[in-house]
């Protein structure tokens, strides 16, 4: 009697995990992840990484990558909502998953990105409960939105060696974060972005220099005079007031 005992346990162990596993629903999820006053974040190799955490437990639920376009421009930033309450299409970036769940769970979802450009990434994070058997996937689903702007520079490159006495080319591309580009007409105009250089030289200020637009190159320009030897460094600031967004990027050079 007492050897058939463990035997007994096991089963019952056994039959309790299989009707916890009978009890679980699945419940898909779908999130998207929008530029604050654009577009969302799309892109396939390196877009925005997702993860939902049980917010009581820890437990990591899901986690993964959007993939996808940034969607349709006219439905985004036509100026007036879609009938349907929706602003994404079939081909926009989303992270889809189905979790396996028993009961209701609070979840965190956090989400980074863009992953591709490093100086611009952010990271957003929201919690809310779901349910068994409730997908979250009506209208946009799981929607969240990150600020900031994407500057990159083009010139001077990290590093070069100029020689004292010239002019030194300084040029970058200002985006928003999903990739959209200013123009001077367009849903994102240039003329809401004001683009300023902060140079020193081995550790002193010198007076910030502002860029201007060029609309040919869709870059902002301006000209820095290297007039005394040392390390320059230089740190590019872009601001968007209209959408309280931001970006920053930062080179250095030698002149000799």
């Amino acid at each position: 009697m007492r050897s058939s005992l463990p035997l007994f346990l096991c089963l019952v162990a056994i039959l309790a995990g299989m009707s916890a596993q009978a009890r679980a629903e699945p419940t898909r999820v779908e999130v998207r992840v929008l530029a604050r006053g654009a577009k969302f974040l799309g892109g396939y190799a390196a877009s925005t990484r997702v993860v939902l955490t049980d917010a009581e437990t820890g437990q990591v639920l899901a986690q993964g990558q959007t993939s996808g376009t940034t969607g349709d421009t006219q439905r985004i930033m036509g100026g007036s909502s879609p009938q349907d309450g929706e602003r994404s299409t079939k081909d926009s970036a989303a992270f889809r998953v189905t979790l396996d769940i028993d009961r209701p769970r609070r979840v965190t979802l956090s989400v980074t990105g863009p992953l591709g450009q490093p100086q611009a990434t952010t990271t957003a994070t929201s919690t809310q409960w779901i349910l068994p058997g409730h997908d979250l996937t009506a209208g946009d689903g799981w929607l969240m939105e990150l600020p900031g702007l994407i500057v990159n520079l083009a010139q001077p490159v990290a590093y070069q060696r100029i020689k004292a006495g010239t002019t030194v080319p300084l040029r970058a591309s200002v985006t928003m974060l999903c990739g959209c580009a200013l123009s001077e007409n367009g849903p994102w105009p240039a003329s809401d972005v004001e683009v300023e250089a902060y140079v020193t030289v081995d550790g002193a200020a010198l007076d910030k220099v502002g860029l201007r637009f060029d609309p040919e190159s869709a870059m902002f320009d301006a000209k820095l005079p290297a007039t005394a030897p040392g390390l320059y460094e230089v740190e590019v600031r872009a601001w968007m007031g209209k959408r309280n967004n931001a970006g920053v990027a930062r080179t250095a050079f030698f002149v000799h």
